[in-house]
C-alpha cells in the first residue's frame, strides 16, 4: 500500500487548523471573558466573641436557608471584637444572597427554642427577617446583584 505523504500532510494541516479554530470558540464560550467580582461581607452588632460566625453565600433559591450544603460557598470565622468581615472572590456577575449566624456554642448549628425561633444570632442580606407567620426569608427578598468589581454588604446580627 502506497501512502501519499503530501496528501496526508495536507489533511493533518487541515485537521490542526479546524481543531485550533474549534478550541478558540470553545474557549471564549467557556467563560474566559466572563466578568467576575468580589463580595465583601461585614457583619456588625455581635453581642459577644463566643464561638464563631458562619456565613453562606447563595447563588440560587435552591435550598436557601434550609440546606447549608446547597450554598454556593460557606466560610466561618473566629470573632475578634464586635465585627467580622468575609471576602468572596472570583464570583461570576449575577444574583446572590448572604446568610450568617453567630454559632455561640460552636456546635455548627443555629440552635432553636421549642417554638423554632433561633436562640443564636442570625442575619440575611438586605436586612430581611423571617417571622413565625411568614417563615424564613425568601431568596428573592435577600437577593443582591454583583455587577461591579466589588460589592460591599453590611449586615447587622440580630438576636
Amino acid at each position: 500500500m502506497k501512502v501519499n505523504i503530501k496528501a496526508v500532510s495536507v489533511l493533518l494541516a487541515l485537521l490542526l487548523v479546524s481543531v485550533s479554530v474549534f478550541g478558540q470558540v470553545v474557549e471564549s464560550e467557556s467563560g474566559t471573558e466572563e466578568q467576575t467580582g468580589t463580595i465583601v461581607v461585614t457583619i456588625e452588632e455581635l453581642r459577644n466573641s463566643d464561638g464563631n460566625v458562619r456565613v453562606a453565600l447563595w447563588a440560587s433559591e435552591d435550598g436557601f436557608l434550609r440546606d447549608q450544603d446547597s450554598a454556593f460557598r460557606r466560610v466561618l470565622s473566629v470573632i475578634e471584637g464586635e465585627t467580622v468581615e468575609f471576602v468572596f472572590t472570583d464570583l461570576p456577575f449575577g444574583e446572590y444572597a448572604v446568610s450568617a449566624f453567630h454559632d455561640e456554642n460552636g456546635d455548627g448549628e443555629n440552635n432553636r427554642n421549642l417554638f423554632g425561633k433561633p436562640t443564636e444570632g442570625y442575619c440575611v442580606s438586605n436586612g430581611v427577617r423571617g417571622s413565625m407567620l411568614s417563615g424564613p426569608p425568601e431568596f428573592d427578598d435577600a437577593c443582591i446583584i454583583l455587577e461591579t468589581e466589588e460589592l460591599t454588604v453590611t449586615m447587622e446580627m440580630g438576636y
